[in-house]
């Protein structure tokens, strides 16, 4: 297992190769904002990387040149990877970057967007914004022009042609039947399903207000604030004997976690909440400590694509297990080997 990371996290405890990447204040680079905003911002290399660290694009050209050594048929390979550079980008990429950087707003950008503003003066002012002529609305012209759909009837379409003249469910990307009319589709798990017998409380992981996803978890400040726990109504926390603050597992037929218990009426009966994002910490016996809700959910996507964390059903009981949040003090242990610290 190769990880590439800017901090320590769980892949990189876990991986066999571990390779220090720059952050973003590290290297040169430009960006639009989430998602796909109506401007651009401009971001400088505040300072050099720290320790050992370098650049994704760093790492793979040289890596590129590396497997080239070791195999004649790779010839040039490095070269091809990354056109503009040569070896010595693994030591000094600020002119191949302000390269790639430039060529791709004098090309890209001010052709293909009307953007006026010159590479130079958009460093020196940090950021562009789009100036529009009215503000955008989807599908302006085929409501007020009369403009066609881009549908076989040129219409707006409840049935998908598409869907309906799909013959083998296995040769597409969904890999099961999806209806052509919409309707609605019973979930993988639920309190419906047969399993609910075995496995009573239906669980969602939603975001939580202290993580994005995983990031900031290894902060002890965040994590006095909001604790990693397991919230639970009222009614199914009396049928199961724990209060707020008691420590309990959460387990099904795919993975286990520990986690403290939040106790309350705003969710309703059968239903439970685990935030999404906590950084695993396995004990002997892959039960994890901090409580993940991965270990939980399925590994399969939604008919619409997305995967579908919020389709599991789990049992719960109080336990004498330990919760195990304080994942840094293991981290700050192992902070010698980005050498982020020297």
């Amino acid at each position: 297992m190769v990880c590439l990371d800017s901090t320590i996290t769980p892949s990189g405890i876990w991986a066999d190769v571990l390779l220090p990447i720059a952050t973003h204040f590290e290297r040169h680079d430009a960006a639009l904002p989430w998602y796909k905003g109506h401007y651009y911002i401009h971001r400088p290399k505040v300072i050099e990387p720290l320790g050992e660290s370098k650049t994704d694009f760093q790492v793979f050209t040289e890596l590129c040149y590396r497997l080239e050594a070791l195999d004649p048929t790779l010839k040039d390979l490095g070269k091809r990877y990354n056109p503009r550079a040569d070896r010595s980008y693994f030591q000094n990429p600020d002119a191949v970057d302000e390269a790639y950087l430039s060529h791709w707003w004098n090309n890209s950008v001010k052709k293909h967007q009307h953007v006026t503003m010159s590479w130079e003066d958009f460093k020196k002012h940090g950021t562009y914004k789009f100036i529009l002529k009215e503000p955008h609305i989807a599908f302006r012209e085929q409501v007020t022009e009369g403009v066609p759909f881009e549908t076989a009837s040129g219409k707006i379409e409840i049935f998908s042609t598409y869907l309906a003249g799909i013959k083998d469910w296995k040769k597409t990307q969904f890999g099961y039947e999806i209806p052509y009319l919409p309707k609605w589709i019973e979930p993988f798990e639920s309190l419906n399903h047969p399993i609910a017998q075995k496995y009573p409380y239906h669980l969602i992981s939603p975001h939580p207000r202290w993580r994005t996803h995983s990031i900031f978890n290894n902060i002890a400040w965040l994590r006095e604030t909001y604790e990693q726990e397991v919230t639970i109504n009222a009614s199914d926390a009396a049928k199961l004997g724990v209060k707020t603050g008691d420590t309990v597992e959460v387990w099904n037929d795919r993975g286990k976690c520990v986690v403290p218990v939040y106790v309350t009426e705003r969710l309703m009966p059968g239903v439970v909440v685990l935030f999404e994002g906590a950084w695993m910490d396995l004990d002997k016996n892959g039960v994890d400590r901090a409580g993940n809700p991965d270990f939980l959910t399925l590994d399969e996507p939604s008919p619409a694509g997305a995967f579908a964390y919020n389709n599991a059903m789990v049992q719960i009981k109080k336990t004498d297990l330990v919760h195990r949040p304080v994942w840094d003090e293991l981290a700050a242990a192992r902070s010698s080997v980005f050498r982020r610290d020297m």
